[in-house]
């Protein structure tokens, strides 16, 4: 109990978005970047306009070389993301950065522009490697000061189906994102409570009919009285996880589990 009143204690207190976020994003492959900047864009938004965004676009001497001009093709390729955050008043840095080591980049920027989310951007073809060996080294760096979230890009195209397995007791922390999400008509949100916490808990279930309400319909609960099929898996834009739910989840014996679409692993700041 002591870890979800923490977790709701902070999803409260940022409903009406009164917490400016200060993001990091950091990204090799242009499109999924683009994605996260979109998605930030929600997360940022707040009451106070103290929230701001850094880019982080990693780039090897080939790109480099490819790309000629760097900051005339940030200023180009980035020109429409630029144009959402002038129109919202927000604060965006791009930094388009030739790296060799994006563990000790990130780290370094993330000193010089203090931020509260790290957003992560991997290919799906990537992410076993990232996962094993890159994520470890970045979270004894980052030493759980801010919350973390990695994007597994795995043929994203959209953003309408968002399906939350809550899988572990710290899952519940996704309900933030859930929260920044809804806002947006075309998003419809299903949460399969595998442990039955929305129930059991009655801060839960205030918290979940809050959202409910506030999404005018477009937030469901799983019956788990039915069968989750691969099929239905399959349809989903993104899975929204907590990175102790993942880790249950993909070592568990539920057969659609290594067939994931494009997720998002949450793991939520440890030292308040």
């Amino acid at each position: 109990m002591e870890t979800i009143n923490a977790f709701l204690k902070m999803i409260n207190e940022d409903l009406d978005y009164k917490i400016p976020v200060n993001a990091l994003i950091s990204f090799i492959d242009p499109d999924t970047g683009k994605f996260l900047c979109k998605m930030a864009l929600d997360f940022l938004k707040s009451q106070t306009s103290r929230s701001t965004l850094t880019v982080l676009h990693f780039i090897d001497e080939n790109k480099a070389a490819e790309i000629g001009d760097i900051e005339y093709y940030k200023n180009d390729f980035y020109s429409d993301i630029i144009e959402l955050y002038e129109k919202e008043q927000l604060l965006i840095r791009i930094f388009v950065k030739v790296s060799t080591d994006h563990v000790a980049d990130i780290v370094e920027i993330k000193e010089k522009y203090p931020c509260n989310l790290l957003l992560i951007g991997v290919e799906h073809e990537a992410f076993p490697t990232f996962w094993k060996e890159g994520y470890p080294r970045l979270e004894n760096s980052v030493a759980g000061d801010l919350t973390t979230a990695i994007f597994v890009n795995h043929g994203f195209r959209q953003l309408n189906r968002i399906f939350v397995p809550i899988v572990d007791q710290t899952d519940v922390y996704v309900f933030l994102f859930i929260n920044r999400l809804i806002v947006h008509e075309k998003v419809s949100v299903m949460i399969w409570d595998a442990i039955g916490i929305i129930e059991s808990e009655p801060e839960m279930k205030k918290l979940y009919q809050y959202l409910y309400k506030k999404s005018e319909g477009r937030l469901a609960l799983w019956n788990n009285d039915k069968k989750i099929g691969n099929d239905y898996i399959a349809e989903q834009d993104l899975v929204l996880i907590g990175a102790e739910g993942w880790e249950k989840l993909t070592s568990s014996a539920v057969s659609w589990a290594h067939s994931l679409p494009s997720t998002l692993i949450v793991k939520p700041v440890t030292n308040e």
